[in-house]
Parts: C-alpha cells; sequence; structure tokens
C-alpha cells in the first residue's frame, strides 16, 4: 500500500468539525452579552437617577425585566421561521448578532428610559434571530447518523455556561467602578468579537453551512410577509414605548396580555397538530402525552427566571454579601447557576450512562426537577420565616444549587422529550413550544410580581413553590399513564 508522505489530517475541534469552534465561539460571545447585560439590567431600571439609573419603581423595573424575557422567547419563533423561509440559518445568526452588538451599544449611551427601551427590542430581535439559528447550523455540521452529533451539542451547551458564568462578574466589576452605561459597553465589545470570529472563519469552517434557505419564499409571498413583518415590528415597538410612558398602568396592560398570547399560541399549535390528518394515532397520543410536560415546563420557567428579578432585589437590598473587607457585588450571584451546571453536569451524566436503562423516566426527571426547584424556593423562605431582616449569603447560594439542580434534570430532559414526542413533519413547531413554555412563564411572572413584598418575600416565593410542588407530584403519579401515551418514545 502507497504512503502518502506529508499528508495532513484535517483539522477537527476536540475530534469535531472544525465549524463547531466557530459557532462555539459565537455562542460563547453572544451568551455572555446576554447575561452580562441581565446581570445589571433590573438594577439600572430601578436605580436613582443620580446614581446613574433610570429610578423606575422596583415593581416596573422587575415587570419590564419579565417582559424582556418572555419576549426574547417568543421572536425565537420568529427567528426560527425566517431562517426557514427567507434568511436562511447563516445570514440569520449574522443579522441577529448585527442587531443585538446595536442593542448593547444603545445601552451604553445615556438615552434615557426611550434609549433603554428601543435597546431592549434591538435584543430581542436580534436574540430571536440568532439563538436557534445557531443550533439549527450545529445539526447541520454532521452528516445523518454521525455519533458525534450529541456530545457535539454538549460542547455548544458548555459555551453557554462559560459565557453567562464569567459575564455577570466582569459587566458587575466595570459597572460598580464606571457606571451602567460603562458596563453595557462590555456586552457590545464581546458581541462585536464573537461577529468577527463567525464572519472572519465562516469560509474556512463553515463552508456552505448554513447558506440555503430550506423553503423559500416566492416572491409575492416575500413582498406579503417582509410588509406584514414591518408593520408587527412598528407595532410592538410602538405598544411597547406608549404603554412604558404611560407608567405603571400602560406598562401592565402590555403584561397582563402576555400570557394570553403565549397560551393562544401554545393552544393554536397543539390543535394544528392534533387536527393535521397526516398523523397516525399514536404521533397524536404522543403530543397530548407532552401537553403536562409543557405545563410542567411553565411552572419551573416561572421560578428558575425569578433570578434576575425578584432574587436580584433581595440580593441587592436584604442579603449580608460583605466578605472580609470586600463587599460582593450583587451581579455577581448570577454566575451560580453556570458554575453549578458546568460542575454537576458531568456527574448526572455519568449517572445517566451508569444506570443504562435503570435510570427514572423522563417524565420522572421532569417532575423530580420541579420538586427540586420548589425547594430551592422553600430554603429561600426560611430566614424571612425566621423574621430574619439580613440574611447571609449562604441562603441564597443554596437556594440557587437547588434550583440549577431542578434544571439540570428538567430542561435537557424537556427539550430531548420534545424531540422525541414531535411527529418529523412538526418538529420545529414543537421545539416551538418548549420556547413558549419559558416565555409564558415570565409572562406569569410579570403579572404576579406586583404581589411581590421585599420586607415578606417568603408569601410569594412559598405560593410559587406550592403551585410547583403540585405539579410536580401530579407528573410523578401520572408518570406511567404519560409513559403509555408515550408509544415508546418515553
Amino acid at each position: 500500500m502507497a504512503v502518502v508522505v506529508g499528508e495532513a489530517k484535517p483539522r477537527t475541534f476536540f475530534g469535531h468539525p472544525l465549524g463547531l469552534l466557530n459557532l462555539f465561539s459565537t455562542e460563547l460571545c453572544e451568551r455572555f452579552s446576554f447575561y452580562g447585560m441581565k446581570a445589571i439590567l433590573v438594577f439600572y431600571l430601578y436605580d436613582s437617577v443620580a446614581a446613574g439609573g433610570l429610578g423606575l419603581t422596583e415593581t416596573d423595573a422587575m415587570v419590564l425585566m419579565s417582559l424582556f424575557g418572555s419576549l426574547v422567547y417568543l421572536t425565537s419563533i420568529v427567528g426560527g421561521w425566517l431562517a426557514d423561509r427567507l434568511l436562511g440559518p447563516y445570514r440569520a445568526v449574522l443579522i441577529g448578532g448585527v442587531t443585538i452588538a446595536a442593542g448593547h451599544v444603545v445601552l451604553g449611551l445615556p438615552l434615557g428610559l426611550s434609549g433603554t427601551l428601543v435597546a431592549l427590542d434591538l435584543i430581542v430581535i436580534g436574540t430571536g434571530l440568532l439563538k436557534p439559528n445557531v443550533s439549527v447550523m450545529v445539526g447541520q455540521l454532521y452528516a445523518a447518523g454521525d455519533p458525534r452529533r450529541q456530545a457535539g451539542f454538549s460542547l455548544l451547551y458548555l459555551s453557554i455556561n462559560i459565557g453567562s458564568f464569567f459575564s455577570p462578574i466582569i459587566v458587575g466589576w466595570v459597572s460598580d467602578r464606571s457606571g451602567y452605561h460603562a458596563g453595557f459597553l462590555v456586552p457590545a465589545l464581546l458581541m462585536g468579537v464573537g461577529l468577527a470570529i463567525y464572519v472572519g472563519l465562516s469560509r474556512q469552517t463553515l463552508k456552505g453551512v448554513g447558506r440555503a434557505v430550506a423553503q423559500p419564499l416566492d416572491p409575492a409571498e416575500r413582498r406579503r410577509w417582509v410588509a406584514i413583518g414591518g408593520v408587527g415590528l412598528v407595532a410592538v415597538v410602538s405598544l411597547l414605548v406608549s404603554a412604558t410612558r404611560h407608567g405603571e398602568e400602560g406598562l401592565q396592560v402590555v403584561a397582563n396580555a402576555m400570557p394570553a398570547v403565549c397560551v393562544a399560541i401554545a393552544a393554536a399549535l397543539f390543535a394544528y397538530f392534533l387536527r393535521d390528518v397526516r398523523l397516525e394515532s399514536d404521533e397524536r397520543s404522543r403530543i397530548a402525552a407532552y401537553a403536562p410536560l409543557f405545563v410542567a415546563g411553565t411552572c419551573f420557567f416561572a421560578i428558575s427566571e425569578q433570578q434576575g428579578s425578584t432574587m436580584a432585589l433581595l440580593i441587592d437590598q436584604s442579603v449580608t454579601s460583605a466578605v472580609g473587607g470586600f463587599t460582593i457585588p450583587a451581579s455577581w450571584y448570577q454566575s451560580i447557576n453556570p458554575l453549578v451546571i458546568i460542575v454537576l453536569s458531568p456527574l448526572l451524566a455519568g449517572l445517566w450512562t451508569r444506570l443504562g436503562h435503570r435510570q427514572p423516566s423522563p417524565v420522572a426527571k421532569i417532575g423530580a426537577g420541579l420538586i427540586v426547584a420548589c425547594l430551592g424556593f422553600v430554603v429561600l423562605s426560611l430566614p424571612y420565616l425566621a423574621g430574619q431582616e439580613k440574611v447571609s449569603a449562604w441562603w441564597i447560594v443554596a437556594a440557587m444549587v437547588l434550583m440549577t439542580l431542578g434544571e439540570l434534570l428538567l430542561a435537557p430532559t424537556g427539550l430531548a422529550v420534545t424531540s422525541q414526542l414531535s411527529p418529523t413533519v412538526h418538529l420545529s413547531k414543537m421545539m416551538a413550544l418548549w420556547f413558549i413554555a419559558d416565555a409564558l412563564g415570565q409572562g406569569i411572572n410579570a403579572i404576579t410580581v406586583h404581589a411581590f413584598d421585599p420586607t415578606q418575600p417568603h408569601n410569594f416565593f412559598l405560593a410559587y413553590g406550592a403551585v410547583a410542588l403540585l405539579a410536580g407530584l401530579a407528573l410523578l403519579a401520572t408518570r406511567r399513564r404519560l409513559v403509555t401515551m408515550g408509544r415508546g418514545a418515553l
């Protein structure tokens, strides 16, 4: 056999296609930007004008945070559709990244409330374009049946948590020393770095990946949908600006509408699936089995997303964060969640591998995850039930660790189950339902935050925990029935 001397082996990224390095870097920078901005956003919204903030009420700040999070996940559905029908994943990610960077730049300028709303709208639109389509492109790096695919997505998940671990620390540090606007410019810089890597390495690493439009619109459809999209975008921006300028009442009008919008979209999708004549009875049964899991996901996200609003407020106002002569910035607590994920993910993955077919069913994992997350709220309530006005940071750490452990049981399982229960013809639409569960959870938070009293937060947390506990127990009680309805997919 002839030997080719000096033949170079193709370069890889930990044994994966080199395109994964590109997308890993892009996702890391985007998640750094998103979570860095989010770590200081609520403080900026309610801090006094004299201290560099906008001076909103604490309640309005938390409502706006919840609305922002809800819209991010709703626009992910639109971003997936635009990539499928108009842009292709590569251009969707590029346009999304540019739009996100522009939003962070606007946040970094002293433009007041109107400028902040424009910036948040830009970030919502950009994230909706970028977030779902990076994952689509990772999937396109691998041929059908390539055993490296799942590991490739695990590496992408690692990039998310690396970015979200370091960003609150760095952005919080800059914000504490140089002001909020300087803090917001750090995410803008990192998003710019991510875009430079994405574009600069695309020819060598992606080689056409994500360029194709899966179901392109014909010219007439394109003109119609571009017009509809433009009108819709102007309407949404105008509504948010108008609502916020009318104060708490106007903002609450939008907040009250958000859960109804999410429920209407989810109900329409479920009805569309179940009435599709192309589906067999087993496929319809699997979709019906997914409905309780969708509710469980909504309950979980309603708890988990409190970390950036009600819990951030408590950390800022009633948690003792002094270690020696150093006071830990409130924003740094947002790094606990990704740190726990980085540490515990390999341990749980190893446990499931070792248990093999003896591991709990996906339904049991989701139910257990919801209960564990609810225990985080119980732990957080204990010092306030005891009448403490100043709370040790360890209570916050313990609560966040439990909530993150619940996330590790529930969130990856929920994504996998969504894929497993989906009919092939509706996979992307079923995945959209998981995003809607998060959007609905945050929409519910936008309504209920008016009941939050920072002097007695245990009432609020225990009420949420009770609902989550009941939902988790109901799921565990019906797990065998749901597994049967899954027709072998669960």
